[in-house]
C-alpha cells in the first residue's frame, strides 16, 4: 500500500521527430509507439516511461505508480474530502497503464496516480544498466511553479509522499523535495525564477559510475555537452550520504526540456527525519554540487 516512484511523465516539444533525434537516436529509448501528435517510448520493457507531444515544451501531466486500486480509493477519498477534483480512469492512455486517477497539485500541474496492470508492479526502479549507455529508467521529477513550497509540501504530504529535505534561503523556503518510495526522493518542487516556466527537470536512472562515462561518450560521440555534472549534491554541506547526496548529470533535449540522469539515491526509513537545511545565496553551488565549485548559470534561472 502507498505510492510507489514515478512510473512516466509526458513533455510537450516542438517536433516529435526531432526530440526522437535525441531521445531514441541519442539516448537510446525505444519507440513503442508513434503518431503525428506524439510518441510513447520506453527505456526497456514494453511499458512506455516518456511520452513525448506536440506543443512547445514543458510538462503535461506525470504519473507515480501505486500497487492496486486499493492506493486509488485511498488518495480518492482525501481528495474527496479536500474538496480536490479528481477523476478516475481505466489507464488506456499509454502502453502500460492499469486503472488510474488524476488530479491537479496546488500548482497547477496534472498529477496521475496508476497501477501497472497484472505482468508489473508501476513505479518500481530498475537500476541495471546492462552495460549500456541507454538510461535504465525514469527516475524522479522536479517541478517548478508560482506557489509556495510549503503549500506543495503540506499537499503531497497529505496524499502519502513523506519529506525528505527543505532548503530555505536566508530564512526562506526555497526548494523541497519528497518521496514515495524509500529512496531519497521521487518528487521535488521550486518556486519558478520565470512564472512561465513549469518543469525544472525530468530525471532518468543510470546505474552507477560507469554508466555516467558510458553516457558521457555517447554525447560526446554525438556532439553534446553537459549542462552541469555529472556530481553529487551536497545538500549536507560536507556529507556524500544522507538526503540530498545523489549523483546527477544534467542537459537540454532540443526543446529546452532538461533531462537529469540520476543515481546513487540512499534508501531511509519512513519515518526517518528530513533534513532542513538554511543557507546564504553564495552557498548554493556548494550545495548543488560538493564535488566542485562550479555551477552551470542556467540551472538555477532557466525551466521549461
Amino acid at each position: 500500500m502507498g505510492i510507489n516512484r514515478i512510473d512516466h511523465a509526458a513533455i510537450y516539444v516542438g517536433d516529435i521527430g526531432k526530440a526522437l533525434s535525441w531521445y531514441e537516436d541519442v539516448l537510446g529509448l525505444t519507440v513503442l509507439s508513434r503518431s503525428d501528435d506524439s510518441a510513447h517510448l520506453a527505456c526497456r520493457g514494453t511499458a512506455a516511461d516518456l511520452t513525448l507531444v506536440k506543443g512547445t515544451c514543458s510538462l503535461d501531466n506525470f504519473t507515480f505508480g501505486v500497487d492496486d486500486e486499493e492506493d486509488l480509493d485511498r488518495v480518492g477519498a482525501i481528495l474527496t474530502r479536500e474538496g480536490v477534483a479528481h477523476e478516475r480512469f481505466a489507464g488506456d492512455s499509454r502502453p502500460g497503464e492499469g486503472a488510474a486517477l488524476k488530479f491537479h497539485l496546488p500548482s497547477g500541474h496534472q498529477l496521475r496516480l496508476a497501477t501497472g496492470g497484472a505482468e508489473r508492479r508501476a513505479g518500481i526502479s530498475d537500476f541495471d544498466g546492462r552495460g549500456s549507455h541507454v538510461p535504465c529508467d525514469m527516475d524522479h521529477i522536479n517541478l517548478l511553479g508560482e506557489v509556495e513550497p510549503e503549500v506543495m509540501r503540506d499537499f503531497l504530504m497529505m496524499i502519502g509522499f513523506k519529506s525528505s529535505l527543505n532548503i530555505s534561503v536566508e530564512g526562506k523556503l526555497a526548494g523541497i523535495w519528497l518521496r514515495g518510495s524509500a529512496y531519497d526522493h521521487d518528487i521535488a518542487y521550486m518556486k519558478a525564477v520565470n512564472p512561465a516556466h513549469r518543469l525544472h527537470h525530468v530525471a532518468f536512472a543510470v546505474e552507477d559510475g560507469n554508466h555516467y562515462f558510458r553516457l558521457s561518450d555517447r554525447l560526446m560521440e554525438t556532439g553534446h555537452r553537459w549542462e552541469f555534472g555529472p556530481g553529487r549534491h551536497n545538500a549536507g554541506l560536507g556529507s556524500s550520504t544522507g538526503f540530498g547526496t545523489n549523483n546527477y548529470a544534467y542537459i537540454f533535449d532540443p526543446f529546452g526540456n532538461r533531462n537529469e540522469f540520476s543515481s546513487g539515491m540512499e534508501q531511509f526509513a519512513d519515518d526517518a527525519t528530513p533534513l532542513c537545511v538554511d543557507i546564504v545565496p553564495a552557498q548554493m553551488p556548494e550545495v548543488m554540487n560538493g564535488w566542485g565549485y562550479e555551477m552551470a548559470e542556467t540551472f538555477m534561472t532557466v525551466g521549461s
